[in-house]
Parts: C-alpha cells; structure tokens; sequence
C-alpha cells in the first residue's frame, strides 16, 4: 500500500509502498483511512526532533477512516463504522489511564512517531493498525462530513483542552499565542465559551488577517510590543493567555507580558528546550497562575469537542488552506514547511 514515509536523509518525506498492516492484539482495530492531515509535529521528524524515527517509517496522525476489522476483544466500533482516531493512544488499562489521566500513562504511542511512541504504522497511508481500539477511535456521527470530525483527534480538542485549561468561561478576556492551526481553533472554542474579548498575537500577518475574521483584536509582534499593545487594547492583560507557539523560551517569557494580574497562562504548545529563565519575582508578585498542559488526552475531552462541531458553534474546516490527494503529499509538505498552507488535508479515499 502508499504511505508516506521519511527519507533517507531524514531530513525529508517520500511516497512509497510499504506493507499492509495486520490485527496483532485482541484490541487493535483495522482502519482504511479517508482523510489524512499534515500536522505540525509531523515537521519535527524532519526536522530532527522526533527520535526513534527512522527511515522508511510512515509518519502522520490525524486521520479518519472506516473500520475493516477488529480484535475480539474491542466493544466500542466495529467493521464499518466511520471513525477518527486519538493522536495519543493511551493503554487504557495503567493506574494513570484509571484516572483518565491519558498524558501520564507511560505506555502512550501515537501514530507515525518512532519507536519511542508505540513504533506504529503512520496515518498517512492507504490502512493503519489502531491498537486499544475503545479508547483511541471515536465513531463520526452519520450528518457529519470527514473533514469536520479530522481535526477532533488531535488539534481542535487540544485547543479546547486549552481554553479548559485556561479557565476560560463567558466573560472572559482571552489572548492566543499563536495564530497557526490549534491557536486559530482556540480562537474559536474561546468564542464558544462566551469569552467577551479575543486577542490574537503572531508574527505572521496573513494568519492575522484569518484571527480578525473570527473576531479577534491582532498583535503584530514585528510592528508593535505586545505587553504595550494589549493594555491599549483591553486597558490590562487579558484574564487567560493560551500558549500554543511552544518552540523558542523568548514565547514563554512573552506570555507574561500578556496576562493580567492575577491570571492564568495555559501552555500547550511544545518547547523542546530543557531550561527557560522565568523573571519569578514579577510572576510571584503578580499572582499569576501558569499551568502547562503537556500531550492532549484526547480522549477525555473529544466528545465535547465533536459537539461544538456538531452544533455550529466550531468550524475547524475554515483553516483548511489545501487539500490533494496521497499521492501530491510531497507538495503538501513542502507547503506547510514554508507556510504557504495553513493546514493541508490528504485525500485518500471515499469509498466504504
């Protein structure tokens, strides 16, 4: 079958005919996949910071599907029923997953991320093997299109886990780190929530322009600072600042410029750094509350998520830029690698 895999110089991907996977565990579940996302952690792996990825491996973990088969001992979907899958698969079985604590359960895999997560087969690719089948898929109901429920796996319901996370609820003043995908959808649960005020704050003027059209203020970090602009704009911090840039520490630091007394920061985008210097006196003095939210479980918050979907109140189809089918996708990431798309969605197939 086509997956797309990682090159050889591991710095790239390449489309290319890898084996079909079988059922292999009593609770593993046989998916053809329908639509495929290219996601910005799947840009870690070419970029050298995902390891135990190795070369020939299928890589991507945003995906629905139909179900072909199953193991005996799976409850929660069986052959033909259309599902999307968790990015993080929990075992189900550990004391943390007890809890439904899935981030803390030590043997999580996901999809297309090496050897150190569950060495599994990549979601961007004609059939994957979905182990722990009852905590990892979630059935799409009938009236609901694929690319609506696409996103319910991995970045839709991290953006709502954080604004859970945040403690945003109606009358809040919300301001998003980050105007890429979780934080444009962030944007919009935010708004589903009731929060009264929005603010987008980026670098990248074109994913400013799509924050407004969800009724956010914007922050252009090149034109202005962003502590300064945001007092103009709300007369203080805003009360919840969700973090979904990760990457540099300078963009932690920056939310503390952002948040009012006595607020909250969330933090799910990644750092990959091992130290960032907090100024703790100021932080200590403001009463701010900084909680990081670590992988997703998805699993917790998915069917809430779904039901803004299915309500109306969440379009996660508006950041999709591009969309082509498996075999264009090694223009669908050099694209997204130079943020010429804002989200590019695999086609794969349809029928089923």
């Amino acid at each position: 079958m086509k997956a797309v895999v990682l090159g050889e110089d591991m710095a790239s991907v390449a489309l290319s005919e890898v084996e079909e996977p079988e059922l292999q565990d009593a609770h593993d579940a046989l998916v053809r996949v329908r639509r495929a996302a290219i996601c910005g952690s799947d840009l870690h792996v070419i970029h050298g910071r995902t390891p135990g990825v190795m070369p020939g491996s299928s890589l991507g973990h945003e995906f629905t599907g139909v179900v072909e088969a199953v193991g005996d001992e799976v409850l929660a979907v069986r052959p033909g029923d259309r599902v999307v899958g968790a990015f993080l698969i929990p075992c189900g079985s550990c004391e943390a997953c007890a809890r439904t604590e899935y981030a803390a359960c030590e043997d999580q895999m996901t999809p297309g991320s090496g050897m150190f997560m569950g060495d599994l087969g990549g979601a961007q690719a004609e059939r994957l093997r979905v182990p722990n089948a009852d905590v990892a898929l979630l059935r799409i109901p009938d009236a609901l299109a694929d690319e609506r429920a696409l996103f319910v796996g991995d970045i839709l319901t991290t953006a709502y886990y954080a604004n859970r996370l945040g403690g945003v609820t109606s009358g809040s003043t919300v301001a998003v780190q980050g105007a890429g995908p979780v934080g444009l959808l962030a944007l919009q649960v935010a708004r589903a929530l009731g929060a009264a005020r929005l603010v987008a704050v980026d670098l990248d003027a074109p994913r400013l322009e799509k924050a407004a059209t969800l009724g956010a203020d914007c922050i252009d970090v090149t034109r202005s600072n962003p502590g300064v602009a945001i007092e103009r704009l709300l007369g203080s911090g805003a009360d919840v600042v969700l973090d979904t840039v990760g990457g540099a520490p300078k963009a932690l630091v920056q939310t503390l410029d952002l948040v009012r007394a006595g607020g909250t920061i969330a933090v799910v985008g990644l750092y990959t750094d091992p130290e960032v210097a907090l100024p703790l006196v100021d932080t200590f003095m403001r009463r701010l509350t900084i909680r990081f939210g670590g992988l997703c479980p998805v699993a917790v918050y998915w069917r809430d998520a779904l039901e803004l979907v299915e309500r109306g109140a969440v379009e996660p189809t508006d950041i999709i830029t591009h969309r082509m089918p498996l075999d264009d996708a090694v223009e669908g990431y050099d694209l997204f690698e130079r943020r010429e798309a804002l989200k590019v969605v695999l086609e794969i197939s349809d029928d089923g």
